[in-house]
């Protein structure tokens, strides 16, 4: 059975749980990744009997990005591509029995390894943690830059609503008014044929 077993935050992030899978489940965990960010992660088990599936859901067809099984560690990284998209992670036990699992994943700032650039670069600790913060603030100002374009989308879209529910709305009194009319005169033509008025 499909089970949406979480959504991640938004953003540049580092996360690591356990969670256990009885004989034959899946469990998928979703995040909403933005454009051009580094992922890495790993699934690790006390079994290799199990899969894994990276992939984007889509209406018309599933975009698969990896799809590998048979590994007690399974290591994972890829770069996002040009739009943000909800990247699916499905974990699959494929054994007769329980299986426990670790999965961690970092994105963004935190997917990056500094200790390359240090060695490269012989930077003291402090140069290596002002690189970190300008490459977080560079995130910080993407990520805010297209939740930005989404909440304009969003109002956008609330306007044109609010629009139609206000024309609906006077159609709807017109139309209330002219029934209200019509049945007033045909009541007072019907009452006076009775010779009631």
């Amino acid at each position: 059975m499909f089970t949406i077993f979480a959504i991640l935050f938004y953003g540049a992030l580092s996360i690591q749980f356990t969670f256990p899978l009885r004989s034959k489940e899946l469990k998928c965990f979703g995040e909403i990744i933005g454009q051009n960010s580094l992922v890495v992660g790993s699934v690790q088990a006390n079994s290799s009997e199990y899969s894994l599936k990276i992939h984007i859901p889509q209406k018309k067809a599933d975009s698969i990005l990896q799809y590998s099984h048979s590994l007690e560690l399974n290591k994972f990284s890829f770069t996002t591509n040009n739009t943000q998209e909800n990247y699916q992670f499905c974990v699959h036990n494929l054994a007769n029995a329980g299986i426990n699992f670790n999965f961690s994943l970092a994105t963004g700032m935190d997917a990056q390894d500094f200790s390359l650039v240090a060695q490269k670069e012989d930077l003291k600790p402090i140069e290596i943690h002002l690189k970190k913060l300008n490459g977080l603030i560079n995130s910080v100002e993407h990520e805010q830059k297209e939740i930005e374009e989404r909440q304009a989308t969003r109002f956008s879209n609330v306007s044109k609503i609010s629009y139609k529910i206000i024309i609906f709305s006077i159609v709807t009194l017109i139309l209330m008014s002219l029934t209200n009319f019509v049945q007033a005169r045909q009541l007072k033509n019907f009452f006076k044929q009775k010779k009631l008025i």
